[in-house]
């Protein structure tokens, strides 16, 4: 109870600290509305002088329709009046009236208000593109009306003529897609066009500029919001996933779909040493993430709503990523979020919902005649006479005991118990507003995270304020988001359920949960508990978490002149994360454990910091056939990062879990502290170039400092060039007409990695204070520092081709990328007599080689149907060189534990070195081994190893199709993954392997029926009373193939229905799917050893008001 107040109370402080922040957060609109002005013209065009007094004003906005006052001109001599009373005096004496409302001002015919003398109104508004900047040259049209229209002015705005009641416009812009809009009399539109998701000559956003991917010679792929969402609607990079085949998440076999568990991602494969990444960096093969323009974390973007995204961009070579420099090698990942529009106040809202269940479908698990069978033939109850009878009087009662349960319909389930339905939902509400000179946006998200383990939960809080202001040549913006996550994880490990014994009943006769459901006798002869999994799962003990964390960043920006940009931003963030592991004093682990030692309690925070600040100039401009950027700028970085921790020991109780209620700390205990800080400067010239459209040049110079790295080698230079060639611009092509776009272009560069921990380079130490010192405090070595070390960077090659044919109907993107990354960064192992572990040492590189492809066809593209399909491929792999015998002790201790990696020169990261096995002997039962001469053998020996096979498939993507009619679509995704292999651990720990220890938990159905039991037996596996250690052979390693059916959705949105505005709405956007629906794979391996896989079915709703 006093758990649950101290939550709730928690929550409430968050969401009255978010609602006071961002009620706080929206400013009152600059009070410019009283300001005089002063304007003289002899004959002017009344519509010259409006436009005139709109720059004067720097606040209104004059609406009017060209018709009204077209032939109208004044002479005027205005003194110190404001805008509305100069308004007032131009239309005196003509059938004009005006009238104001916020910013906007009104002019219109006297008689009927809007309406003409022909019975029409005058419908008018603004177009603005994606990034909310006028579009002038927009198409307006009537819907089912031909040869009536207009063209959006420079400031995008428009008016438009017609016979009254309600019009359907249809606005069109080359390279934005068509859209239509219900208009209303008397109502202003403001029309915000999105650039068309599928069209190839778009812009990329690389966080620090933007350019048109026409003139561009990197290798990059952007994928608006409504792409993400047809695929799922609770994660962007689960649905990135899906889209594009460079960008891929591994299955988590261990923690499954734990909403609480980081994803571990990868652009185009590794560039560091698989397997040793953990000692030197948790994330070296993760690639940076940009959040609107400022670098951010994978949580973040993990955490990010849906609904606020606008777009990811995936950059993917040199060309592309070197503005980044030494943070770039394994690729960036881009994400804009959607910025407020102008307009008057508008609420929208978004809702996603999902259920979900744990998928099982990979458990294999015996029942209980199945187990108790097993158990007799194995020899778990001593020897069998000639017609299978155990000779052994005590321990055939107690099998005829358990078996007689069996038959009485005892077959206990016991996956059931940690599982539930999961049940999640988010909401988001949105306010927007402004004009064209301040506009404002708040978003308030509550989103709860049920996982299919009960007790596992992910609740996220969220508040985001975006401001913008603009005056003459100067922009002013500010997003500030404050954010709460409250963490829950489950305390028994699922795999303590899915080895339950069947014929194990988990409650006794009066209903309870016994600790101990069975007892054995070892082969030490010492007497062993099976633990009951409910009864820890019915103690009060937890794992729990919050985070809380505040982001802001600025943005100035200055336009002297239209061809120049001078921009300076700073972004700040600060985050406290705290942790809290409860373990209950009546846990079985505490079994035999002294009493007053019983419990523990765990808990640690940890604080960061950081500061992001930026100063960039840009300048571009076209010259007859000339076009080109320049871009220079600087990069000043610092986190810090603070943890705190202790542990308490010694609980009576498990009523409270404060450590107050404990006896102390544990033996030789004490709190724990540490101090991180890592800072790093950056200097960059970045430039573009283009002739005549035709022949293309990028390239980046970038030098960087970092504090991670030795003393001798503080900064690093990084560089790159990329050259292309639109060959349909070419003139000989234009002529043919047969190929609508084609680019070929070609990346060179050398970007780097400095995510790395931050004293890597230096040498730690540690207080020692056991005893007193006379000479003051002593200090012993922690970790030996290296200040020789060298940056570490990847010399990328990208050659690719960008095709369009058909009328554009079908697209082609293939891309092949060469990576060499030298030297690496390890942690060698030394003599613990130096006084520590390891030491950074670069030793050794990888090459990574990779070929993406892409195809995109539409088989119908008309106005009101199309139906396009899309299929993609990524083949990649790593291999070592440089590395000699210097890793030679990983791969003793390897062979010593029988796992699958080693490091050797030439070998690939991911290959399986196992001992060939030419399976079961049919005379005997055991396994026949080949030698590395090719000869026989019965003995296994760790040197025969050879490269049986490698976990990186030969060939992963994703193919889907998408069908849309009016305001419908029909989506379907699957992803494959073909010719890589896998360790089958299921078969080597639960169908052999089995020792008598582990005999009395439950086992897969193939270490039954797959056994070898006599001579002229054909088995895959070793005879059944065989317990002896099973070696890593060939035979446990197979082919993975896989299906999986990711994503199926229906939606329909609208934003002409004419009972929207019955209801109040102005679109409406909804949409259901199921995800991961089916998976069909070539092995049968259980998944989600701790945490289960799941399935889910969803829901997604968007309201405009």
């Amino acid at each position: 109870m006093y758990g649950n107040l101290k939550l709730r109370e928690k929550k409430v402080r968050t969401f009255l600290l978010l609602l006071s922040f961002c009620c706080l957060s929206i400013p009152l609109t600059a009070q410019t509305a009283d300001k005089k002005i002063s304007y003289q013209c002899k004959n002017e065009k009344l519509s010259v002088v409006f436009e005139q007094l709109e720059r004067l004003s720097g606040y209104y906005r004059l609406q009017f329709a060209y018709s009204d006052i077209e032939g109208y001109t004044v002479t005027v001599d205005l003194k110190e009046v404001t805008v509305p009373q100069a308004v007032g005096e131009l239309i005196a004496g003509k059938p004009l009236t005006y009238a104001v409302e916020n910013q906007y001002i009104y002019v219109k015919t006297q008689r009927g208000g809007v309406k003409s003398s022909s019975n029409k109104v005058t419908f008018w508004g603004t177009v603005v593109d994606d990034l909310d900047m006028p579009l002038p040259g927009v198409n307006v049209a009537v819907k089912g009306q031909q040869g009536i229209g207009t063209t959006t002015n420079v400031n995008g705005d428009f008016s438009i003529s017609l016979p009254e009641g309600k019009q359907i416009l249809v606005f069109s812009y080359i390279g934005m897609k068509t859209q239509e809009v219900r208009a209303s009399e008397g109502k202003k539109l403001t029309v915000r066009l999105e650039p068309d998701a599928i069209a190839m000559k778009e812009t990329v956003v690389t966080g620090i500029y933007t350019r048109k991917a026409e003139s561009f010679t990197g290798s990059a792929a952007t994928y608006k919001a409504e792409e993400l969402k047809a695929i799922g609607n609770q994660n962007i990079l689960q649905s990135l996933s899906a889209l594009d085949p460079s960008f891929v998440i591994a299955d988590n076999n261990l923690m499954g779909s734990d909403p609480n568990t980081m994803m571990n991602v990868t652009i185009n494969g590794t560039t560091s040493i698989t397997g040793l990444s953990d000692t030197y960096s948790a994330t070296s093969n993760q690639p940076l993430f940009v959040l609107d323009g400022f670098e951010t974390t994978l949580q973040t973007i993990s955490d990010l709503s849906m609904d606020r995204v606008e777009s990811i961009t995936i950059l993917k070579d040199a060309a592309s990523t070197a503005i980044y420099g030494s943070k770039a090698a394994n690729g960036v990942i881009v994400v804009e979020t959607k910025k407020p529009e102008a307009g008057k106040l508008r609420f929208s809202y978004s809702g996603n919902y999902q259920v979900a269940w744990a998928d099982l479908s990979d458990y294999n698990l015996m029942n209980s005649r199945e187990k108790l069978e097993f158990e007799r033939l194995s020899g778990h109850y001593g020897a069998l006479d000639e017609e299978g009878e155990i000779l052994n009087d005590v321990q055939r009662e107690q099998y005829y005991s358990r078996y007689q349960r069996a038959l009485a319909g005892l077959d206990s389930y016991w996956m059931n118990e940690p599982l539930r339905t999961a049940l999640i939902h988010e909401h988001s509400i949105n306010a927007e507003g402004g004009d064209s000179a301040f506009r404002y946006g708040l978003t308030f998200r509550y989103k709860d995270t049920e996982g299919v383990m009960k007790g596992s939960d992910r609740e996220n809080i969220d508040g985001t304020v975006n401001l913008s202001y603009r005056i003459d040549k100067f922009n002013f913006s500010n997003q500030t988001n404050v954010s709460f996550t409250d963490i829950s994880n489950n305390v028994v490990e699922f795999k303590e359920f899915s080895r339950s014994n069947p014929y194990q009943s988990k409650y006794n006769e009066l209903g309870e949960v016994d600790k101990v459901i069975d007892t054995y006798v070892g082969d030490d002869f010492q007497k062993y508990n099976v633990y009951n999994p409910l009864w820890d799962f019915r103690q009060k003990s937890s794992n729990t978490g919050d985070i809380m964390s505040i982001r802001n960043n600025f943005l100035v920006e200055y336009r002297p002149i239209s061809q120049l940009r001078i921009q300076g931003k700073i972004g700040f963030n600060t985050s406290r994360e705290g942790t809290e592991v409860f373990k209950s004093p009546f846990a079985s682990e505490f079994t035999g454990t002294e009493t007053l030692k019983r419990g523990t309690y765990d808990k640690t925070n940890r604080r960061v910091t950081s500061y992001d600040g930026s100063f960039i100039v840009s300048y571009g401009d076209v010259i007859g056939k000339h076009t080109y950027n320049l871009l220079g700028g600087t990069q000043l970085v610092e986190n810090s990062t603070k943890v705190e921790g202790y542990a308490a020991r010694g609980y009576i109780t498990d009523q409270f879990s404060n450590p107050n209620f404990s006896t102390g700390y544990p033996d030789g205990g004490k709190p724990s502290s540490s101090i991180a800080k890592t800072r790093s400067a950056s200097f960059y010239v970045n430039g573009n170039y283009a002739y005549d459209m035709r022949y293309l040049l990028d390239f980046n110079v970038r030098s960087d400092g970092a504090s991670v790295f030795g003393l001798d080698n503080p900064f690093s230079t990084t560089w790159s060039f990329g050259v292309g060639w639109n060959v349909h611009n070419e003139t000989f092509l234009k002529e043919w007409g047969g190929i609508d776009y084609l680019k070929i272009r070609y990346s060179l560069g050398n970007p780097g990695n400095q995510d790395f921990d931050a004293k890597i380079a230096n040498s730690t130490y540690t207080y020692y204070t056991d005893y007193q010192n006379i000479f003051g405090l002593a200090a012993i070595v922690k970790k030996w520092g290296n200040k020789n070390l060298e940056w570490q960077r990847t010399r990328i090659h990208n050659i690719g081709m960008d095709l369009e044919i058909l009328d554009s109907r079908l697209r082609f993107t293939i891309d092949y990328t060469l990576k060499k990354t030298n030297p690496i960064l390890l942690s060698i192992e030394q003599p613990t007599s130096t006084g520590a572990s390891t030491v950074p040492m670069n030793i050794g590189a990888t090459k990574n080689n990779s070929f993406s492809f892409s195809i995109n066809y539409f088989l119908f593209k008309q106005r009101d149907f199309t139906w396009q399909i899309n299929a993609n491929l990524l083949h990649t792999k790593t291999t070592y060189y440089n590395i000699g015998d210097i890793l030679e002790k990983y791969n003793e201790e390897g062979r010593a534990s029988q796992t699958l990696l080693r490091y050797y020169d030439g070998s690939s990261s991911t290959a399986m070195w196992a001992v060939r096995s030419l399976g079961i002997d049919p005379m005997n039962g055991n396994e026949i081994f080949l030698r590395k001469d090719n000869s026989y053998t019965y003995k296994w020996n760790s040197s025969d190893e050879v490269i049986c096979g490698d976990t990186t498939p030969d060939a992963e993507g994703s193919i889907g199709s998408t069908a849309r009619y009016k305001g419908f679509s029909l989506g379907v995704n699957f992803r494959y993954r073909w010719g890589g292999q896998t360790m089958l651990s299921t078969l080597f720990n639960k169908v052999e392997n089995i020792s008598k220890e582990s005999i009395k938990y439950n086992q897969d159905k193939r270490a039954l029926y797959d056994r070898w039991q006599k001579p002229g037996d054909i088995a895959k596996f070793k005879r059944i009373d065989d317990t002896s250690q099973t070696n890593m052979s060939s035979r446990f390693i197979a082919d993975d193939n896989t299906l999986e059916c990711k994503s199926i959705s229906l939606g329909y949105e609208t934003t002409t229905a004419e009972w929207l505005q019955t209801v109040g709405l102005s679109s409406l956007i909804f949409r259901i799917y199921m995800n991961d629906i089916f998976r069909i794979s070539t092995v049968k391996e259980e998944r989600g050893l701790s945490y289960p896989f799941q399935r889910s079915v969803s829901a997604s709703l968007s309201l405009r008001f």
